[in-house]
């Protein structure tokens, strides 16, 4: 598999952990530096216009999807390379998965567990078969990674249904993972 694109999901607030930004812009200049392209929600605040923000700056490109009716403002369609505006948050979802080769999960809230949620579960239905990382910014993901654990512990998940999802703690480890793809 060769990777071109990443999906990337994170909030579009920016958290209480500077890190949380300078991972993110960090995370950005990478994907533009080896000319893989970025698909991610299209909103303009927060860590997600963060990202898209520090790809262009990068001479990177930037897919956005984004929601009509999301609270949330789409960032300017002349701000990113291109923007695709859907009808809803399924639509907006299904294409997010289509469009992406491997996917990246950055601190975030609900939307941003709603969205890992589905990629884990729509690759044990093997609608996809496409790796996913937590990138686990200053232990943001140790809950939710212990509780994963737990799951497949009391064989509610079985360990074959995880091996598309992955942890690291810091970025050189998250770009090896996608290099070595």
């Amino acid at each position: 598999m060769t990777i071109k694109t990443i999906g990337v999901f994170l909030g579009s607030q920016f958290g209480s952990n500077p890190k949380f930004k300078m991972q993110t812009q960090a995370l950005g200049k990478q994907i533009a530096d080896r000319g893989l392209h970025l698909v991610y929600g299209g909103g303009k605040d927060g860590l997600m216009g963060t990202l898209a923000t520090s790809v262009m700056a990068n001479h990177g490109e930037v897919l956005g999807i984004s929601p009509r009716n999301l609270a949330e403002d789409a960032i300017d369609a002349d701000k990113i390379t291109q923007l695709i505006e859907v009808e809803s948050m399924t639509e907006r979802k299904q294409l997010l998965i289509d469009y992406s080769d491997v996917f990246v999960v950055l601190p975030g809230g609900l939307g941003t567990l709603e969205e890992l949620a589905q990629v884990i579960s729509w690759g044990k239905l093997g609608l996809h078969h496409k790796p996913l990382i937590l990138y686990n910014i200053n232990g943001f993901y140790d809950y939710f990674e212990k509780w994963l654990n737990q799951m497949v512990d009391d064989h509610f998940v079985n360990t074959s249904d995880m091996k598309w999802v992955h942890v690291y703690d810091n970025l050189e480890e998250v770009m090896a993972m996608i290099d070595s793809m």
